[in-house]
């Protein structure tokens, strides 16, 4: 019986990707009547097909679908795909995919190729462009091509989200009950990483871990320096579920706290309460960082206020949209964003609070799920 329930749910699944895929590519196609599409990049070849490994090309084409790849992953390729052999062809080469892909534009008479720029190395678009001008195929160059699809999550893609979200939480509250002083910050570091080993998750970025003046480095590397009685203590963690990723960030206080230390976390406190609560879909998401720099300035710390409110997430932690006072972009149901205001005192201590919301029709839903 557990058997057979295994096998239905990597059938359902297999058929939600072949169903999903299918849809995407759709409308990724829309924009291109008569041009292929090339897709490089590891994470939107699996956004786009569902499969885990990249170092392929999917050429798209509303007539030629194709998948160019070296024999040496062929197998793998030609595995994942089988079913779906009858509707794109799959070509293998023995030398790099770039002179394969001018053979195959050449094959079905396609005259331009679209190449995100923004997600393939210099050198290969230059030694690619080279070979297309001299067969006469019109190079068209764009960024970001799938971005504006990857923005709006689908439900599975939400459920990816929930459960890292969930998982980093467990681990930060877990690893956050063993934190005493003596420990070093690497000391705290690699108890993060051995609690997501047992839950077979890896991180979906360098975690930070700052103590004591450290904490005013927003990106600090975490190091030697040890817990001190009565220290702060800011982490930045997250972690990768399903090609997903989480964000979370906590500062939080070993022993007693000075009332200076509290009115700054009570501060950034409130900036990320107010920021959270103006989420929704069709606002803009210069807003949101005004709620947040604005309640920061309004205490007189603006000047240590010195990056953005968040950004957009998925299977990238950082992906296109920024919420800052100079974004253009406007929130819409099924994104997912972090909102992480923090305040920085020059040499003594910093306070970052952070979580990963989700736009919802009438307002959000905070997928992290950690004690503050």
């Amino acid at each position: 019986m557990i058997r057979l329930a295994s096998i239905i749910a990597v059938f359902v699944f297999k058929f939600y990707i072949i169903m999903t895929m299918n849809k995407r590519i759709l409308k990724l196609l829309e924009n291109y009547e008569n041009e292929a599409v090339l897709i490089s990049d590891n994470k939107d070849l699996y956004y786009l097909t569902g499969a885990q490994f990249g170092d392929f090309y999917l050429l798209l084409h509303k007539k030629y679908p194709a998948i160019i790849v070296h024999e040496m992953i062929a197998p793998q390729v030609n595995q994942y795909f089988k079913k779906l052999k009858n509707k794109i062809k799959i070509f293998t080469t023995k030398e790099d995919c770039s002179s394969k892909l001018v053979e195959v534009l050449k094959k079905y008479k396609i005259n331009g190729i679209v190449i995100d720029v923004s997600k393939i190395y210099a050198e290969n678009f230059d030694t690619l462009k080279k070979k297309l001008t001299k067969e006469k195929i019109k190079v068209i160059k764009e960024k970001d091509i799938t971005q504006n699809l990857r923005l709006i999550k689908d439900e599975k893609e939400i459920e990816n989200l929930h459960k890292a979200c969930t998982i980093v939480s467990e681990v930060f509250e877990t690893v956050k009950k063993q934190v005493v002083a003596g420990m070093t910050e690497l000391d705290i570091y690699f108890k993060i990483e051995e609690e997501f080993a047992k839950r077979h998750v890896v991180q979906s970025f360098k975690t930070i871990v700052a103590s004591g003046p450290n904490s005013a480095n927003p990106h600090h590397n975490s190091g030697n320096r040890k817990i001190q009685k009565n220290d702060i203590v800011m982490i930045d963690m997250g972690c990768v579920y399903n090609g997903y990723c989480s964000d979370l960030t906590r500062t939080f206080f070993i022993g007693n706290k000075t009332k200076f230390q509290q009115k700054i976390w009570d501060i950034v406190k409130l900036a990320h309460d107010r920021a959270i609560a103006e989420v929704k879909d069709g606002m803009k998401a210069k807003d949101i960082d005004f709620f947040a720099a604005n309640t920061i300035k309004k205490e007189g710390y603006a000047k240590q206020f010195i990056h953005t409110t968040g950004h957009s997430l998925g299977l990238d932690i950082h992906e296109q949209l920024r919420i800052s006072k100079t974004s253009t972009a406007v929130l819409r149901e099924g994104t997912v964003i972090t909102v992480e205001p923090g305040i920085y005192i020059e040499n003594k201590f910093g306070v970052r609070i952070e979580d990963t919301v989700l736009v919802t029709k009438n307002g959000y839903r905070v997928l992290t799920c950690a004690k503050y």
